[in-house]
Protein backbone atom coordinates (compact mmCIF):
# COMPACT_ATOMS: atom_id res chain seq x y z
CA UNK A 1 0.00 0.00 0.00
CA UNK A 2 1.34 3.38 -0.59
CA UNK A 3 0.00 6.47 1.08
CA UNK A 4 -1.48 9.29 -1.30
CA UNK A 5 -0.18 12.60 0.16
CA UNK A 6 -0.15 16.34 -0.64
CA UNK A 7 2.93 18.07 -0.99
CA UNK A 8 4.69 20.40 0.38
CA UNK A 9 3.19 19.70 3.71
CA UNK A 10 2.79 15.91 3.30
CA UNK A 11 -0.89 15.94 4.70
CA UNK A 12 -2.13 11.92 4.00
CA UNK A 13 -5.53 12.69 1.84
CA UNK A 14 -6.32 8.70 0.62
CA UNK A 15 -4.07 5.10 -0.28
CA UNK A 16 -3.87 3.39 -3.55
CA UNK A 17 -2.44 -0.45 -3.24
CA UNK A 18 -1.88 -3.45 -5.38
CA UNK A 19 -1.71 -7.14 -4.76
CA UNK A 20 -1.54 -10.39 -6.44
CA UNK A 21 -4.86 -12.80 -6.82
CA UNK A 22 -6.64 -15.12 -8.92
CA UNK A 23 -9.07 -13.80 -11.33
CA UNK A 24 -10.09 -16.40 -13.58
CA UNK A 25 -8.05 -19.01 -13.52
CA UNK A 26 -4.98 -16.28 -13.99
CA UNK A 27 -2.33 -14.73 -11.72
CA UNK A 28 -2.59 -11.12 -11.79
CA UNK A 29 -2.72 -7.69 -9.41
CA UNK A 30 -5.82 -6.46 -8.59
CA UNK A 31 -5.82 -2.33 -7.89
CA UNK A 32 -7.88 -0.65 -5.25
CA UNK A 33 -7.40 3.13 -3.74
CA UNK A 34 -9.32 5.35 -1.95
CA UNK A 35 -9.19 9.32 -1.76
CA UNK A 36 -10.74 11.27 1.40
CA UNK A 37 -13.91 12.97 0.90
CA UNK A 38 -12.54 16.76 1.26
CA UNK A 39 -10.00 16.03 -1.23
CA UNK A 40 -11.63 13.96 -4.10
CA UNK A 41 -12.52 15.34 -7.68
CA UNK A 42 -8.78 16.57 -8.01
CA UNK A 43 -7.25 14.26 -9.56
CA UNK A 44 -5.33 12.74 -6.87
CA UNK A 45 -6.51 9.11 -7.39
CA UNK A 46 -5.27 9.24 -11.07
CA UNK A 47 -2.57 10.26 -9.96
CA UNK A 48 -1.84 7.75 -7.15
CA UNK A 49 -3.13 5.07 -8.69
CA UNK A 50 -1.24 5.90 -11.93
CA UNK A 51 2.20 5.95 -9.92
CA UNK A 52 1.06 2.53 -8.37
CA UNK A 53 0.62 0.87 -12.26
CA UNK A 54 4.16 1.87 -12.87
CA UNK A 55 5.69 0.24 -9.51
CA UNK A 56 3.56 -2.88 -10.61
CA UNK A 57 5.00 -2.42 -14.03
CA UNK A 58 8.66 -2.63 -12.85
CA UNK A 59 8.02 -5.67 -11.13
CA UNK A 60 7.18 -7.59 -14.42
CA UNK A 61 5.58 -9.90 -12.05
CA UNK A 62 1.92 -10.54 -13.96
CA UNK A 63 0.12 -9.32 -17.46
CA UNK A 64 -2.55 -7.41 -16.06
CA UNK A 65 -3.55 -5.22 -13.42
CA UNK A 66 -7.39 -5.28 -12.70
CA UNK A 67 -9.31 -2.97 -10.76
CA UNK A 68 -13.28 -3.66 -9.29
CA UNK A 69 -15.15 -0.47 -8.85
CA UNK A 70 -19.06 -0.16 -7.88
CA UNK A 71 -20.98 0.14 -10.80
CA UNK A 72 -22.39 2.60 -8.32
CA UNK A 73 -19.09 4.66 -7.99
CA UNK A 74 -18.29 6.87 -11.14
CA UNK A 75 -15.60 8.58 -10.06
CA UNK A 76 -13.46 5.25 -9.35
CA UNK A 77 -14.79 4.28 -12.77
CA UNK A 78 -13.54 7.09 -14.35
CA UNK A 79 -10.44 6.92 -13.12
CA UNK A 80 -9.88 3.49 -15.11
CA UNK A 81 -11.26 5.13 -18.31
CA UNK A 82 -8.52 7.73 -17.81
CA UNK A 83 -5.66 5.40 -17.18
CA UNK A 84 -6.79 3.29 -20.32
CA UNK A 85 -8.45 0.11 -18.87
CA UNK A 86 -10.48 -2.02 -20.44
CA UNK A 87 -14.07 -2.72 -19.25
CA UNK A 88 -13.90 -6.56 -19.55
CA UNK A 89 -17.46 -7.12 -17.89
CA UNK A 90 -19.43 -6.66 -14.86
CA UNK A 91 -19.49 -9.38 -12.23
CA UNK A 92 -20.36 -9.64 -8.39
CA UNK A 93 -17.98 -8.91 -5.32
CA UNK A 94 -17.32 -9.86 -1.97
CA UNK A 95 -16.63 -6.89 0.16
CA UNK A 96 -16.69 -6.35 2.66
CA UNK A 97 -16.80 -10.05 3.81
CA UNK A 98 -20.57 -10.65 3.37
CA UNK A 99 -21.45 -7.77 1.34
CA UNK A 100 -22.16 -8.98 -2.59
CA UNK A 101 -21.79 -5.90 -4.65
CA UNK A 102 -22.02 -5.41 -8.74
CA UNK A 103 -18.61 -4.24 -9.58
CA UNK A 104 -16.81 -4.11 -13.18
CA UNK A 105 -13.95 -5.37 -13.81
CA UNK A 106 -11.72 -3.24 -15.59
CA UNK A 107 -8.03 -4.66 -17.08
CA UNK A 108 -4.70 -2.79 -17.93
CA UNK A 109 -1.96 -4.49 -19.85
CA UNK A 110 1.42 -3.85 -18.07
CA UNK A 111 4.49 -3.37 -20.47
CA UNK A 112 2.35 -3.09 -23.62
Amino acid sequence: MFSIVLLPEFEAVGSVGYWDRKWKEESVYEIGWSILPPYQGRGLATAGVAEAIASAGVEQKHRFIHAFPSIHNPASNAVCRKLNFSLMSQCEFEYPPGNIMQCNDWRLELNK
